[in-house]
């Protein structure tokens, strides 16, 4: 073979692979995010013997108070779960990282598990967040306001439109549009027989393509307002395989829970 075309080999291998790791390295329709874009969001880790393993997204209430989505902890209560907090990589070691265990879990007394109404929980932690730029808390909506237009979501769930999942390091982030209550209710099987209630958000599109996946359950759905990163919503389901046409992603309404987080979240 010549040299040209083992050249012209090596040069195809070469770009085929960046491609491909492109690709590995995305959000299900996402993008990179950069360092202290997103400081309110919180990777909450299940405690093994010698490591532990991003589990759920969250987002910091308090010093003390982090919010997730109950799903996350619904069956596996007595596990040992850290947070980590001013992270970027979660394969590395960060001067901005901040991580704390979890001392108790709440979850909302109406939670029967899988996709079902009240699928919110606070996690309580053994000792305080110290703020910083990269560490601070999000704002909560005035109590049962309904949402609209444009959210943002960042979190460390799978990257794979596929049936396996393919964890990025990176956190990862997307801007999508939230779905009308009624239609959402429509697409997830019809209205008032569905799972899905007045107490929830539902983000899409529904075209496909952009969207949750496994990993990102507690992940916080925000929007912009007046400058301050204001948590509408809590990433509760995906649609399977993720990314699907035609199955939004959703979670609760976090303005129908105020009173609730309010008074699971004192110090």
């Amino acid at each position: 073979m010549s040299r040209l075309v083992v050249l012209c080999l090596c040069i195809a291998a070469a770009t085929a692979a960046t491609i491909g790791d492109k690709k590995d390295s995305r959000i299900v329709g996402g993008v990179e995010a950069l360092p202290d874009e997103y400081p309110y969001v919180v990777t909450i880790q299940r405690n093994f013997v010698f490591w532990s393993s991003h589990v759920c997204g969250g987002s910091i209430l308090n010093g003390f108070h982090v919010l997730s989505s109950a799903n996350c902890f619904f069956n596996n209560l007595s596990a040992r779960y850290r947070v980590q907090a001013g992270k970027l990589r979660l394969n590395a070691v960060e001067a901005t990282e901040q991580t704390i265990q979890v001392q108790r879990i709440t979850i909302h007394p109406g939670y029967n598990g899988g996709i079902s109404a009240n699928d919110i929980a606070i996690l309580r932690l053994a000792s305080p967040f110290g703020f910083t730029d990269s560490i601070q808390p999000v704002v909560l909506p005035t109590i049962d306001t309904i949402p609209s237009g444009v959210v943002r979501i960042a979190g460390w769930g799978s990257t794979s439109m596929g049936l396996l999942p393919s964890m990025p390091n990176i956190l990862q982030q997307t801007r999508v549009a939230i779905v009308p209550n009624l239609e959402c209710q429509i697409l997830m099987g019809g209205s008032g027989i569905g799972p899905v209630n007045e107490d929830m958000v539902c983000v899409g599109p529904i075209t496909g393509g952009i969207g949750t996946c496994d990993g990102d359950s507690g992940n916080p759905v925000v929007q912009v307002v007046n400058q301050q990163y204001v948590q509408v919503g809590i990433v509760g389901w995906h649609p399977r395989p993720c990314g699907h046409a035609g199955i939004p992603s959703g979670g609760a309404r976090v303005s129908a829970f105020i009173e609730w987080i309010n008074l699971n979240a004192e110090f």
